[in-house]
């Protein structure tokens, strides 16, 4: 008898155990736009704003690296991922043939972001892959749909693949995405479907291939796409998403590739869909590390407070041995206090507009960036030092603003720490406000 209770009593242990350490059902629901079209929220009103980073060409890694980082960078505070069907990892060879193998790893890598709670942009094209000056382009061994590649290819002429009007090349990409939409639209684990990485797609493709997209998709996932830098979005899909790079403004100047990128964000916001910032970084090679952490700190802080939905989602450039480097756990530091923060925000509930034009500073050289509504403001102050110098500095900050219900405090985060550095009591506006010492970059949080 004392034998038979000692096995039931191991089995319910290991069965606990087992229970303990499965995977959490997210009962979440899907990832949606919220009601005022400026963030994102699941199905249960649960608020969402991604927090992470490209890694374009991830299911080339083996499984054991997958769940390894995917593991480490959740423990940061990562919750979002964008990830490439192309770009030297093409799944579609020869046209309408997807290798298995490389299906098999983004189910996994699905699954297993699903189980650390990190949420996928997957990407279905890349349109530099009909490019002919780039070794994974339109005359890469891979390139299934240039027939001079393979008999099974759809055109000779990499422009057919722009539009709608050649109907082979047309009708095949849609079998692709359907592919794609069909084989994981089950999944919640998808934030949306990034239609085209550099989009140089004709209006009808877009038109079309958004209400092909969502036709095939019975869990109404948010779909969306990327243009490459400069580009205004135009409200053309779910929502916007803008970017920055050293070639676009010409230099590698973090400060002038910031206000670049911010003003995109003013931009896009516009017109009336939630904006987040997709690719972008310096260039490592000619880059100074201090260089590259102000930008790093700049892009991961300061789009909240222009009005975006989330941190610049940065890919790590080649560095000076041609390496693609993943981030460093300093930069996953940052990102660790950048999310903690955005985890104590309501982003369901917080209807911004940018209101830049209600802030100023006594110094030219500090440049402040705010959005709020009725009952709270995010604010960034950025300094463009003329003598590359950033020595320590303060200001002073008018803030006009005709909020609600006084009152208010401000707290002065270091983008460095994450920690509250200063808060300052504030019974009405306009109030001039001592802005604690800072280097290059501070963060408010006024409510």
């Amino acid at each position: 008898m004392k034998q038979v209770f000692f096995k039931c009593s191991n089995l319910i242990i290991i069965l606990f155990l087992m229970y303990c350490s499965a995977p959490v059902e997210d009962d979440r629901g899907f990832l949606r736009i919220d009601e005022n079209g400026r963030y994102f929220v699941f199905d249960n009103g649960t608020p969402y704003i991604p927090i992470g980073f490209n890694k374009f060409r991830f299911f080339l890694d083996d499984e054991p690296i997958i769940d390894s980082l995917l593991n480490l960078w959740s423990s940061y505070g990562v919750n979002y991922l964008r990830v490439w069907m192309g770009g030297g990892s093409e799944p579609e060879f020869p046209v309408g043939t997807f290798d298995e193998t490389r299906m098999k790893k983004i189910d996994y890598i699905i699954t297993k972001c699903e189980e650390y709670g990190i949420y996928l942009s997957l990407c279905f094209w890349d349109e530099n892959t009909l490019r002919t000056d780039v070794g994974y382009g339109w005359n890469s061994e891979r390139m299934a749909y240039n027939i001079s590649i393979d008999n099974l290819g759809t055109t000779s002429n990499p422009e057919d693949l722009k539009g709608v009007e050649h109907e082979p090349s047309w009708n095949a990409l849609k079998n692709r995405y359907a592919v794609f939409v069909n084989r994981w639209n089950h999944h919640k684990g998808i934030m949306m479907w990034d239609l085209v990485n550099d989009g140089k797609k004709t209006e009808e493709w877009k038109n079309q291939m958004y209400d092909y997209v969502r036709s095939l998709d019975p869990n109404n996932h948010i779909i969306g796409f990327q243009y490459n830098t400069g580009r205004d979005p135009n409200g053309e899909m779910d929502c916007g998403s803008v970017r920055v790079y050293d070639y676009n403004p010409e230099g590698n100047d973090p400060e002038e590739m910031t206000k670049a990128l911010f003003d995109r964000i003013l931009e896009a916001i516009q017109h009336g869909d939630p904006v987040y910032c997709g690719e972008g970084r310096m260039h490592y090679a000619e880059a100074e590390p201090y260089e590259l952490e102000r930008f790093y700190l700049h892009t991961l802080w300061g789009p909240i407070a222009v009005g975006a939905a989330g941190n610049l989602h940065a890919w790590v450039c080649r560095t000076k041995e041609g390496r693609w480097p993943d981030h460093s756990i300093q930069e996953l530091k940052w990102m660790r206090q950048y999310s903690d923060f955005c985890n104590k925000i309501d982003w369901s509930h917080f209807n911004s507009k940018n209101i830049n034009h209600l802030v100023s500073t006594m110094d030219q050289d500090i440049i402040a960036y705010a959005c709020g509504d009725e009952n709270q403001m995010l604010l960034y102050l950025m300094y463009d030092d003329p003598d590359h110098q950033f020595n320590p500095v303060s200001t002073t900050l008018n803030i006009n603003v005709d909020l609600k219900n006084p009152p208010y405090k401000l707290n002065w985060i270091d983008i460095r720490t994450g920690d509250v550095i200063k808060t300052h009591k504030i019974e009405s506006f306009p109030v001039d406000i001592e802005v604690p010492t800072f280097r290059d970059g501070i963060f408010g949080q006024l409510m």
